[in-house]
């Protein structure tokens, strides 16, 4: 009897784990570090590992589900359960300040799922555009937002082929981020000096960005195994992230 050999790298589950941990240090920013401190920006950079590593988990879901519409489904239940923790936590757990047409990133990764079917199984490319632009549209109240959309089409767009996957991304952060770095000179000609400068900071902010090259080198690393087949595992994001943004907006509602 042959032995199952495990291949060397990080698992589905572990590279999973790694997200949340980056998640939670980013929210316990967002909430109590002020965002241009160092160590607000330090913490900033670790947190922008999540959104990739989940949008390409998200991608790998897609190609090995066994059951398409259970998979969307449970991305749609999941967006509506945490939709109200998301909005408080971004509140400061004050519900006077609560932003009702702001959603989050499991919604952002529902309409990815639903983009990569579409790219995937529309053959018309009138329709694929017509579908692939609305749910963009859609998508721009989200967490991450149209970026999100866009990195996981890139990612399903050069499946099976890691060196065109990760350079994919690349370029669409490194577009992302010339976009806001040129942004903020242009609002001199059109807005007041005060208010030019007022915005100079964010230059300060941009570093924690260039923690989004990171999970490309976690996902290089990626052995393509689930890892962890229980039920705990499968269901661990899904309750884990409304869960801790009704905890984190809950403490800020004390705190602050």
């Amino acid at each position: 009897m042959e032995l199952e050999v495990k291949r060397k790298g990080l698992n589905n589950y572990q590279l999973k784990i790694i997200a949340i941990i980056a998640m939670l240090i980013d929210h316990i920013a967002a909430g109590f570090v002020p965002y241009d401190s160092w160590l607000g920006i330090a913490m900033h950079f670790v947190g922008r590992i999540t959104g990739p590593v989940m949008f390409y988990m998200a991608v790998e879901g897609y190609h090995h589900t066994s059951n398409l519409k259970k998979y969307i489904t449970r991305l749609g239940i999941f967006a509506i359960i945490s939709y109200f923790p998301f909005i408080y936590f971004n509140a400061g757990g004050n519900l006077n300040h609560l932003n009702f047409l702001s959603l989050n990133v499991i919604y952002t990764i529902f309409l990815g799922v639903i983009a990569v079917h579409v790219s995937r199984k529309v053959s018309n490319l009138f329709l694929k555009a017509i579908l692939l632009i609305l749910i963009l549209m859609i998508s721009s109240i989200g967490d991450w937002g149209i970026t999100g959309i866009i990195i996981m089409l890139g990612f399903d767009y050069y499946y099976g082929n890691f060196k065109n996957q990760a350079f994919n991304y690349v370029i669409i952060v490194l577009m992302g981020s010339l976009i806001n770095f040129i942004n903020i000179p242009m609002m001199y000609f059109y807005f007041s000096k005060e208010e030019f400068m007022a915005q100079l900071p964010y230059y300060k902010t941009m570093l924690s960005q260039i923690g989004m090259l990171v999970p490309i080198f976690l996902l290089n690393h990626y052995n393509g195994e689930r890892g962890n087949n229980s039920k705990f595992s499968k269901w661990l994001f899904y309750i884990f992230y409304p869960l801790h943004l009704l905890i984190l907006g809950f403490i800020a509602s004390m705190v602050m």
